[in-house]
């Protein structure tokens, strides 16, 4: 089975999440993979929510727009969503409120949910009622679902016993003859089930991330409360929630200065707050591993939901010419590891890593187990010395600045004593504005990036190595494009994919020659202007042949891409 999807809908404040990470996690547990994706409104409550989870036999990580079990809380849910049931889909709804758009060969299911919240203790009910509901219908067993309501509930009993008095009404209330016949597996997944952010912060642990400062801000709030939980039973991690981004940045920089593995994490409004700090990490070099969760902007733009549009901002905010990595994991998989390699390239150059995730991947849940593909040692320091030599003393001073590879002292080593400045520097630190000095010092920085792009690997073609089409795309809308590009060539199509994952520095003889032999290019973006096509040009001279943009909050599914690839073969 390819693809099974259930939609639940209604309004914030309605238990829409807790409902579908239920549902999602029976279905693991019943042997399946599964993705989550979640839409959710700006506001705490009204407005319209709706989570999709998606069910497959093998594993899977973009949305799809069908849906063949709608769930639906209310009737606005019905009017957003029925179009998009396939025939033979089914609707369950409340039989309280009314469902104006109908569609013929879709079987309606009503469920009495007002007669049932009367006869609980707890009225407000009705998600827990669709989740047994839901499950009855796909014929997943019971105690599977008894199952997983115990974990998630496992410390608050109260609650469990109210969900579960309610789960078994909507259990009970779905005949048999309307069941669908969805057997579980013979064995439950031994598989996490991890949003971007999760892995991001499983990334930040296992290098080592001794500090972390963050003003909340969607999308990547969840790293915040992740790692403030982690602190609790981490001795060696603080984590601050400061006034405003300006003040994480800089706390997160003294951190690092002081010797801590620092961290921060922002979308890109709080991100604008950061630039000059940004500048003074680099200068000062002083390592940090920034995150960047992209949103649709300008200003507050559409805070909850997804976008491209931060790319040429982090690539070039900032004054001057100065060094900076920018790095665009598409996966989860990929949040976690490239972000594992962001501590070791901040540590190791001493300079900001900028981690670039959009809302898709950060906040989307996936079935996967999370692989350490860089085994590196982050139990030792890289670059970082506990001994002063003579040699490396200049007027009683540690020279800092100087030296291949740059080694950095923490505070209080012996002799390692140097000044630490935003303003242009001399080997130890002093402010200059020396010429000779000024030209030595910017080309010793931006050197780092020749040196790094040696340490990250190549781009690679995913599919035909024949192709008559390449697609060139970036962060999350790659898994629908791969999704694609393997139903394409199994079709007898000859089509490959071009993940651009390293922005800064950008390999740009590796991309050159592989487009060069491209015999038709697609590029894929969600954003408005094609940013990763206007990079890709002013490295390598060459422009796509085709760009297909989307900017309206929504990601790209996957029979989206497959169309739109159609249209432009």
């Amino acid at each position: 089975m390819n693809s099974f999807v259930i939609r639940i809908g209604g309004e914030a404040g309605w238990g829409i999440a807790t409902a579908a990470d239920i549902i999602a996690k029976v279905f693991i547990k019943a042997g399946y993979h599964v993705f989550l994706h979640k839409e959710y409104a700006s506001q705490i409550k009204g407005g319209h929510n709706y989570h999709t989870i998606r069910v497959s036999s093998i594993p899977i990580a973009a949305p799809i727009e069908h849906v063949n079990v709608l769930l639906a809380l209310d009737s606005a849910t019905g009017e957003k969503h029925t179009t998009f049931v396939v025939d033979g889909g089914t609707i369950i709804f409340n039989d309280s409120v009314e469902i104006r758009t109908t569609k013929r060969n879709v079987h309606y299911v009503p469920l009495q949910i007002t007669k049932i919240q009367q006869e609980s203790i707890e009225k407000n009910v009705a998600n827990a009622i669709f989740v047994g509901a839901a499950v009855k219908l796909c014929s997943i067993g019971y105690d599977i679902l008894e199952s997983v309501m115990e974990d998630i509930f496992k410390h608050k009993p109260v609650l469990l016993e109210t969900f579960r008095t309610a789960v078994q009404k909507g259990y009970n209330s779905i005949e048999k003859s309307n069941t669908i016949n969805f057997p579980a597996l013979k064995k439950s997944l031994s598989l996490g089930f991890y949003t971007g952010n999760d892995a991001i912060t499983q990334g930040a642990l296992d290098a080592g991330i001794t500090f972390h400062a963050q003003y909340p801000m969607t999308p990547v709030s969840k790293i915040l409360h992740n790692l403030a939980k982690d602190a609790i039973t981490t001795e060696a991690l603080t984590v601050v929630q400061p006034e405003d981004e300006i003040a994480a940045i800089n706390m997160a920089l003294g951190a690092s200065y002081a010797g801590a593995r620092a961290m921060t994490a922002t979308s890109g409004g709080g991100f604008s707050l950061m630039v000059e700090s940004v500048g003074l990490a680099s200068m000062a070099e002083i390592p940090l591993v920034l995150i960047e969760g992209q949103r649709p902007g300008p200003a507050t733009g559409i805070p909850t939901k997804t976008e491209q549009g931060d790319l040429s901002f982090v690539l070039s905010a900032g004054q001057g010419d100065f060094p900076r990595v920018v790095i665009a994991p598409g996966n989860v998989q990929e949040c976690y590891t490239e972000t594992k390699r962001a501590f070791y390239i901040a540590e190791k150059y001493q300079l900001p890593v900028i981690v670039l995730v959009d809302t898709a991947v950060a906040e989307s849940f996936v079935t996967v187990t999370l692989s350490d593909d860089l085994h590196i040692d982050f139990s030792q320091r890289f670059n970082i010395i506990n001994t002063v030599g003579n040699s490396q003393i200049k007027d009683g001073m540690f020279m800092r600045y100087e030296g291949e590879p740059l080694l950095r002292t923490v505070p209080g080593t012996k002799n390692g004593m140097y000044t630490c400045a935003g303003d242009e520097h001399t080997e130890v630190g002093c402010i200059t504005e020396d010429p000779t000095i000024r030209t030595s010092m910017m080309r010793r920085r931006m050197d780092k990036l020749n040196l790094i792009e040696t340490e990250l690997p190549p781009p690679e073609l995913y599919g035909s190595s024949d192709a008559d089409v390449t697609v060139v795309c970036w962060g999350s809308t790659t898994s629908a494009v791969k999704e694609v590009v393997d139903t394409l060539n199994s079709e007898g199509k000859k089509i490959n994919l071009l993940q651009m994952k390293y922005m800064c520095p950008f390999h740009t003889t590796t991309v050159h020659d592989i487009l060069k032999k491209s015999k038709k290019t697609i590029l894929i973006e969600n954003n408005y202007s094609g940013q990763l096509g206007r990079l890709i040009k002013e490295q390598t001279g060459i422009a796509m042949h085709e760009t297909i943009t989307k900017y309206n909050g929504q990601p790209f599914t996957v029979d989206e891409v497959y169309k739109l690839i159609i249209q432009k073969w």
